[in-house]
């Protein structure tokens, strides 16, 4: 099982990585403590029509409120932030190879590795910890549906035998890095159909909340607030 102390004190080069999404070679190098951040840019923010990765909140940035979170559990030097570190890329598959190779390239022994996205910034410091603490080969946060789900084809689909998925997820390094490197997928729109596509590994479910708010629109802004608000964030 890999620990938080473990990770921390690094005694066996185990390391924890976070992708976390981030724009355009901004990043804070203050001091921090713990673990390891792997800062990931994805996409061009078409849908929100801007790169909503710098809106500010509350004084700051939406990345900025996810990264000092993080900043709790991870010390500076054990952060790779793709779009500066690394080349980021057009494409979410893009900018998570670029990562992956980065962090093969350093030479350590990685274990695990968790990505996370700026456009949920407010993820809690307890959920966090619980999916580092996780030990499963592919780990999500996923919801339960609350609407009724249709197809296409005009057929229904039962919303008590499905999840919507979230961030943050969580992975074997090695297997996660084999996958995605097997030129074998392209542009999935999560990281853990990769893992079952490649290996059969189902993902598990840690159950996540309605802070786990993604902002894709404008429109979501408002709700952001309402819920910053909520949790006092």
């Amino acid at each position: 099982m890999i620990s938080f102390v473990v990770v921390f004190f690094c005694f066996f080069y185990v390391y924890i990585f976070f992708f976390f999404q981030a724009e355009d070679g901004i990043r804070d190098r203050s001091p921090s403590r713990g673990l390891g951040d792997v800062y990931k840019r994805q996409g061009q923010g078409t849908r929100f029509g801007g790169k909503k990765q710098f809106l500010e909140i509350k004084g700051k940035p939406l990345w900025k409120h996810v990264h000092d979170k993080l900043c709790k559990f991870i010390s500076d030097e054990d952060i790779v932030v793709v779009g500066v570190d690394t080349e980021g890329g057009i494409t979410r598959s893009q900018s998570v190879i670029n990562g992956l190779t980065y962090l093969k390239e350093k030479g350590k022994a990685y274990e695990r590795v968790i990505i996370l996205e700026a456009a949920r910034p407010l993820i809690t410091l307890e959920q966090i910890q619980k999916i580092i603490k996780d030990e499963h080969k592919s780990t999500t946060y996923a919801l339960p549906l609350t609407s009724t789900v249709v197809k296409r084809d005009g057929s229904y689909l039962n919303r008590n035998e499905l999840y919507k998925l979230s961030t943050p997820v969580a992975f074997d390094f090695d297997l996660f890095y084999e996958a995605y490197t097997s030129g074998k997928y392209f542009d999935y729109t999560d990281d853990t159909r990769i893992m079952y596509e490649q290996y059969g590994i189902k993902p598990f479910f840690l159950e996540g909340g309605e802070n786990m708010l993604k902002v894709t629109y404008h429109s979501d802004l408002a709700i952001l607030e309402m819920l910053m608000e909520k949790y006092d964030l």
